[in-house]
Protein backbone atom coordinates (compact mmCIF):
# COMPACT_ATOMS: atom_id res chain seq x y z
CA UNK A 1 0.00 0.00 0.00
CA UNK A 2 1.41 3.36 -0.84
CA UNK A 3 -0.10 5.33 -3.73
CA UNK A 4 1.75 8.34 -5.02
CA UNK A 5 -0.13 11.04 -6.86
CA UNK A 6 1.83 11.48 -10.08
CA UNK A 7 -0.29 14.08 -11.87
CA UNK A 8 -2.84 16.75 -11.26
CA UNK A 9 -6.54 15.96 -11.51
CA UNK A 10 -7.43 14.85 -15.00
CA UNK A 11 -9.45 17.21 -17.13
CA UNK A 12 -11.61 14.22 -18.03
CA UNK A 13 -12.40 13.75 -14.36
CA UNK A 14 -13.45 17.37 -14.04
CA UNK A 15 -15.74 17.08 -17.03
CA UNK A 16 -17.16 13.82 -15.71
CA UNK A 17 -17.89 15.17 -12.25
CA UNK A 18 -19.36 18.38 -13.65
CA UNK A 19 -21.78 16.38 -15.79
CA UNK A 20 -22.71 14.20 -12.83
CA UNK A 21 -23.49 17.22 -10.67
CA UNK A 22 -25.75 18.59 -13.38
CA UNK A 23 -27.67 15.35 -13.94
CA UNK A 24 -27.79 13.64 -10.54
CA UNK A 25 -29.38 16.14 -8.21
CA UNK A 26 -31.58 13.92 -6.06
CA UNK A 27 -31.13 10.64 -4.25
CA UNK A 28 -32.79 8.45 -1.61
CA UNK A 29 -29.63 8.21 0.55
CA UNK A 30 -27.21 10.86 1.82
CA UNK A 31 -24.36 11.37 4.28
CA UNK A 32 -23.71 14.61 6.15
CA UNK A 33 -20.10 13.93 7.08
CA UNK A 34 -19.87 16.27 10.09
CA UNK A 35 -22.36 17.48 12.71
CA UNK A 36 -21.91 18.97 16.16
CA UNK A 37 -23.49 20.20 19.35
CA UNK A 38 -20.53 21.16 21.52
CA UNK A 39 -18.04 23.81 22.56
CA UNK A 40 -14.77 24.22 20.70
CA UNK A 41 -11.45 26.00 20.84
CA UNK A 42 -11.23 29.76 21.42
CA UNK A 43 -14.67 29.97 23.06
CA UNK A 44 -16.53 28.72 19.99
CA UNK A 45 -19.90 26.97 20.24
CA UNK A 46 -20.75 24.60 17.36
CA UNK A 47 -24.26 23.59 16.30
CA UNK A 48 -25.56 21.90 13.15
CA UNK A 49 -28.65 23.11 11.32
CA UNK A 50 -30.35 20.44 9.18
CA UNK A 51 -32.85 21.07 6.39
CA UNK A 52 -34.81 18.34 4.60
CA UNK A 53 -37.11 18.88 1.62
CA UNK A 54 -39.68 16.44 0.24
CA UNK A 55 -40.04 17.31 -3.47
CA UNK A 56 -42.83 14.79 -4.03
CA UNK A 57 -46.05 16.65 -4.85
CA UNK A 58 -48.52 13.85 -4.10
CA UNK A 59 -47.37 12.03 -0.97
CA UNK A 60 -45.39 12.34 2.26
CA UNK A 61 -42.08 10.62 2.85
CA UNK A 62 -40.78 8.98 6.00
CA UNK A 63 -37.09 9.85 6.24
CA UNK A 64 -34.68 7.89 8.44
CA UNK A 65 -32.13 10.14 10.19
CA UNK A 66 -29.25 8.29 11.92
CA UNK A 67 -26.59 9.90 14.10
CA UNK A 68 -23.21 8.12 14.04
CA UNK A 69 -21.15 9.52 16.94
CA UNK A 70 -17.46 10.34 17.00
CA UNK A 71 -15.51 7.48 18.52
CA UNK A 72 -17.81 4.78 17.15
CA UNK A 73 -20.35 4.32 19.97
CA UNK A 74 -23.74 2.90 18.96
CA UNK A 75 -25.64 5.06 16.49
CA UNK A 76 -29.24 6.20 17.00
CA UNK A 77 -32.08 6.58 14.49
CA UNK A 78 -35.18 8.79 14.44
CA UNK A 79 -37.86 8.89 11.74
CA UNK A 80 -39.33 12.10 10.30
CA UNK A 81 -42.70 12.05 8.51
CA UNK A 82 -42.41 14.95 6.07
CA UNK A 83 -45.56 16.07 4.18
CA UNK A 84 -45.58 16.46 0.40
CA UNK A 85 -43.66 19.43 -1.00
CA UNK A 86 -42.61 20.50 2.49
CA UNK A 87 -39.48 21.42 4.45
CA UNK A 88 -38.19 20.24 7.82
CA UNK A 89 -35.73 22.52 9.60
CA UNK A 90 -33.91 22.36 12.91
CA UNK A 91 -31.16 24.69 14.09
CA UNK A 92 -29.64 22.00 16.34
CA UNK A 93 -30.21 18.55 14.93
CA UNK A 94 -28.17 16.67 17.55
CA UNK A 95 -29.92 18.41 20.44
CA UNK A 96 -33.45 18.75 19.04
CA UNK A 97 -33.81 15.40 17.27
CA UNK A 98 -31.57 13.13 19.33
CA UNK A 99 -31.14 14.92 22.65
CA UNK A 100 -27.36 14.52 22.27
CA UNK A 101 -24.25 16.63 22.67
CA UNK A 102 -20.96 15.86 20.99
CA UNK A 103 -20.03 15.39 17.34
CA UNK A 104 -20.39 12.83 14.58
CA UNK A 105 -21.98 12.28 11.19
CA UNK A 106 -25.53 11.80 9.92
CA UNK A 107 -26.87 9.15 7.53
CA UNK A 108 -30.23 9.87 5.91
CA UNK A 109 -32.34 7.53 3.78
CA UNK A 110 -35.87 6.69 2.70
CA UNK A 111 -36.50 2.95 2.99
CA UNK A 112 -39.18 1.06 1.10
CA UNK A 113 -40.42 -0.55 4.32
CA UNK A 114 -41.08 2.88 5.85
CA UNK A 115 -42.88 4.12 2.74
CA UNK A 116 -45.20 1.25 1.74
CA UNK A 117 -47.46 3.33 -0.52
CA UNK A 118 -44.56 4.82 -2.49
CA UNK A 119 -43.18 3.20 -5.67
CA UNK A 120 -40.02 1.32 -4.78
CA UNK A 121 -37.49 3.27 -6.82
CA UNK A 122 -34.93 5.95 -6.08
CA UNK A 123 -36.71 8.80 -7.86
CA UNK A 124 -40.02 8.17 -6.10
CA UNK A 125 -38.30 8.12 -2.68
CA UNK A 126 -35.91 10.96 -3.43
CA UNK A 127 -35.54 13.97 -1.16
CA UNK A 128 -33.07 16.80 -0.63
CA UNK A 129 -30.82 17.56 2.32
CA UNK A 130 -28.40 20.28 3.33
CA UNK A 131 -26.79 21.30 6.59
CA UNK A 132 -24.83 24.13 8.11
CA UNK A 133 -22.46 23.68 11.02
CA UNK A 134 -21.90 27.06 12.58
CA UNK A 135 -20.25 28.86 15.46
CA UNK A 136 -23.04 30.43 17.49
CA UNK A 137 -21.51 33.57 18.99
CA UNK A 138 -22.95 36.63 20.73
CA UNK A 139 -22.25 38.76 17.64
CA UNK A 140 -23.94 36.36 15.23
CA UNK A 141 -23.23 33.06 13.50
CA UNK A 142 -20.29 31.98 11.35
CA UNK A 143 -21.06 28.84 9.43
CA UNK A 144 -20.02 26.28 6.86
CA UNK A 145 -22.48 24.57 4.54
CA UNK A 146 -22.01 20.81 4.65
CA UNK A 147 -24.01 19.24 1.82
CA UNK A 148 -25.57 15.83 1.75
CA UNK A 149 -23.38 13.59 -0.41
CA UNK A 150 -23.50 9.97 -1.51
CA UNK A 151 -20.21 9.02 -3.21
CA UNK A 152 -17.37 7.93 -0.93
CA UNK A 153 -14.05 6.12 -1.05
CA UNK A 154 -13.45 2.38 -1.08
CA UNK A 155 -10.21 0.59 -0.18
CA UNK A 156 -7.43 2.02 -2.38
CA UNK A 157 -5.98 -1.39 -3.26
CA UNK A 158 -9.43 -2.40 -4.51
CA UNK A 159 -10.16 0.46 -6.92
CA UNK A 160 -7.09 2.75 -6.94
CA UNK A 161 -9.11 5.90 -6.22
CA UNK A 162 -8.12 8.60 -3.74
CA UNK A 163 -9.49 12.11 -3.21
CA UNK A 164 -8.03 15.57 -2.67
CA UNK A 165 -8.87 18.87 -1.00
CA UNK A 166 -6.85 21.91 -2.05
CA UNK A 167 -6.17 25.48 -0.95
CA UNK A 168 -5.60 24.29 2.61
CA UNK A 169 -4.22 26.58 5.32
CA UNK A 170 -3.06 25.13 8.63
CA UNK A 171 -0.78 27.90 9.80
CA UNK A 172 -0.08 29.62 13.10
CA UNK A 173 1.31 32.54 11.08
CA UNK A 174 -1.98 33.00 9.21
CA UNK A 175 -4.08 32.09 12.26
CA UNK A 176 -5.88 29.22 10.49
CA UNK A 177 -6.23 25.66 11.67
CA UNK A 178 -7.45 22.69 9.60
CA UNK A 179 -9.11 19.54 10.85
CA UNK A 180 -9.35 16.36 8.81
CA UNK A 181 -12.30 14.09 9.43
CA UNK A 182 -14.18 11.11 8.05
CA UNK A 183 -17.18 8.88 8.58
CA UNK A 184 -16.87 5.11 8.06
CA UNK A 185 -20.08 3.26 7.15
CA UNK A 186 -18.40 -0.17 7.14
CA UNK A 187 -18.29 -2.82 9.88
CA UNK A 188 -14.52 -2.87 10.44
CA UNK A 189 -11.99 -0.35 11.69
CA UNK A 190 -10.43 1.42 8.71
CA UNK A 191 -7.38 3.62 8.33
CA UNK A 192 -7.46 6.88 6.41
CA UNK A 193 -4.01 7.62 4.98
CA UNK A 194 -3.23 11.31 4.44
CA UNK A 195 -0.64 12.88 2.17
CA UNK A 196 -0.08 16.63 2.46
CA UNK A 197 1.57 18.73 -0.29
CA UNK A 198 2.70 22.33 -0.01
CA UNK A 199 1.77 25.02 -2.54
CA UNK A 200 4.73 23.99 -4.74
CA UNK A 201 3.62 20.36 -4.86
CA UNK A 202 6.24 19.01 -2.47
CA UNK A 203 5.04 16.22 -0.20
CA UNK A 204 5.45 17.33 3.42
CA UNK A 205 3.45 14.56 5.12
CA UNK A 206 3.48 10.98 3.86
CA UNK A 207 0.69 8.48 4.54
CA UNK A 208 -0.14 9.74 8.04
CA UNK A 209 -2.66 7.27 9.55
CA UNK A 210 -6.01 8.26 11.06
CA UNK A 211 -8.18 5.48 12.47
CA UNK A 212 -11.94 5.57 11.88
CA UNK A 213 -14.13 3.15 13.88
CA UNK A 214 -16.88 1.06 12.26
CA UNK A 215 -20.09 3.02 11.66
CA UNK A 216 -18.40 5.95 13.33
CA UNK A 217 -16.81 9.34 12.85
CA UNK A 218 -13.45 10.93 13.62
CA UNK A 219 -12.02 14.44 13.38
CA UNK A 220 -8.45 15.49 14.25
CA UNK A 221 -6.16 18.45 13.73
CA UNK A 222 -3.89 18.20 10.72
CA UNK A 223 -0.45 17.40 12.19
CA UNK A 224 1.64 19.57 9.85
CA UNK A 225 1.75 23.29 9.06
CA UNK A 226 0.91 24.22 5.46
CA UNK A 227 -0.18 27.31 3.53
CA UNK A 228 -2.14 26.96 0.29
CA UNK A 229 -1.48 23.23 0.21
CA UNK A 230 -3.45 20.13 -0.71
CA UNK A 231 -4.49 17.02 1.20
CA UNK A 232 -4.92 13.59 -0.40
CA UNK A 233 -6.99 10.88 1.28
CA UNK A 234 -7.04 7.14 0.64
CA UNK A 235 -8.54 4.24 2.55
CA UNK A 236 -7.21 0.97 3.97
CA UNK A 237 -10.12 -1.38 4.71
CA UNK A 238 -9.30 -4.89 6.00
CA UNK A 239 -12.83 -6.01 5.08
CA UNK A 240 -12.88 -4.70 1.51
CA UNK A 241 -13.57 -8.16 0.04
CA UNK A 242 -16.59 -8.94 2.27
CA UNK A 243 -19.90 -7.92 0.69
CA UNK A 244 -21.51 -7.43 4.11
CA UNK A 245 -18.68 -5.66 5.93
CA UNK A 246 -16.88 -3.45 3.39
CA UNK A 247 -16.50 0.24 4.12
CA UNK A 248 -17.58 3.32 2.20
CA UNK A 249 -15.70 6.25 3.74
CA UNK A 250 -16.44 9.96 3.44
CA UNK A 251 -13.42 12.17 4.33
CA UNK A 252 -13.46 15.96 4.54
CA UNK A 253 -11.48 18.99 5.67
CA UNK A 254 -12.62 21.91 7.82
CA UNK A 255 -10.47 25.05 8.04
CA UNK A 256 -11.22 27.53 10.85
CA UNK A 257 -10.18 31.17 11.19
CA UNK A 258 -8.82 31.35 14.74
CA UNK A 259 -9.54 35.08 14.96
CA UNK A 260 -13.23 34.99 14.03
CA UNK A 261 -14.18 31.32 14.39
CA UNK A 262 -15.41 31.31 10.79
CA UNK A 263 -15.05 27.83 9.19
CA UNK A 264 -14.64 26.57 5.63
CA UNK A 265 -15.63 23.00 4.73
CA UNK A 266 -14.45 20.91 1.76
CA UNK A 267 -15.66 17.58 0.43
CA UNK A 268 -12.57 16.29 -1.42
CA UNK A 269 -12.71 15.62 -5.15
CA UNK A 270 -12.15 12.08 -6.42
CA UNK A 271 -8.89 11.33 -8.25
CA UNK A 272 -8.56 8.53 -10.77
CA UNK A 273 -6.12 7.34 -13.39
CA UNK A 274 -7.07 7.10 -17.09
CA UNK A 275 -7.24 3.31 -16.71
CA UNK A 276 -9.88 3.62 -14.01
CA UNK A 277 -11.88 6.19 -15.94
CA UNK A 278 -11.69 4.48 -19.33
CA UNK A 279 -11.19 0.82 -18.45
CA UNK A 280 -14.36 -0.05 -20.31
CA UNK A 281 -15.51 1.62 -23.47
CA UNK A 282 -18.60 3.63 -22.70
CA UNK A 283 -18.24 2.85 -18.99
CA UNK A 284 -20.73 4.23 -16.47
CA UNK A 285 -19.01 7.28 -14.98
CA UNK A 286 -21.48 7.31 -12.08
CA UNK A 287 -19.58 4.29 -10.73
CA UNK A 288 -16.52 6.45 -10.01
CA UNK A 289 -16.03 5.81 -6.30
CA UNK A 290 -18.86 4.12 -4.40
CA UNK A 291 -22.38 5.52 -4.49
CA UNK A 292 -24.26 4.42 -1.40
CA UNK A 293 -27.92 3.49 -1.69
CA UNK A 294 -30.73 2.46 0.65
CA UNK A 295 -29.60 -1.18 0.51
CA UNK A 296 -26.20 -0.24 1.86
CA UNK A 297 -27.74 2.18 4.37
CA UNK A 298 -29.99 -0.62 5.64
CA UNK A 299 -26.89 -2.51 6.81
CA UNK A 300 -26.05 0.47 9.01
CA UNK A 301 -29.65 0.76 10.18
CA UNK A 302 -29.67 -2.86 11.34
CA UNK A 303 -26.93 -2.07 13.91
CA UNK A 304 -28.22 1.15 15.49
CA UNK A 305 -30.70 1.97 18.24
CA UNK A 306 -34.18 2.91 16.99
CA UNK A 307 -35.80 5.76 18.91
CA UNK A 308 -39.11 6.11 17.06
CA UNK A 309 -40.51 9.16 15.31
CA UNK A 310 -39.88 12.87 15.74
CA UNK A 311 -42.95 14.83 16.85
CA UNK A 312 -43.34 17.74 14.47
CA UNK A 313 -45.01 21.14 14.61
CA UNK A 314 -45.68 23.61 11.82
CA UNK A 315 -44.06 27.06 11.91
CA UNK A 316 -43.49 29.94 9.51
CA UNK A 317 -40.15 28.32 8.62
CA UNK A 318 -41.72 24.94 7.84
CA UNK A 319 -41.90 21.80 9.98
CA UNK A 320 -39.65 21.51 13.02
CA UNK A 321 -39.32 19.53 16.24
CA UNK A 322 -42.26 19.95 18.60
Amino acid sequence: MGPVRTSKLLLATLICLASLSASAQVNDTYVVAAAANLGGANNTRWLTQLSLFNPQLDYPLTISVTFLPSGGTTGVEKLIDLPANSTFLTDNVLGDVFGRTGSGAILLATFAEDNPGVPNDILSRSFLVTSQTFNNSASGTYGQTIPGIWTGLLDYDYDGISSVSHGIDNSSRLKYRTNVGAVNLGRCNVTIRVNVYNADGDKILNQAPFGVPPMGHMQQLLPVQVEGGSIEFFVEDPCWNDDQLFAVVFPYTSTIDDLSGDPKYQSPTLLASPGVLYGKKGGDMSQLGKKIDSSYARKVRDKVQHLGKVNLKHTQRGWTVE
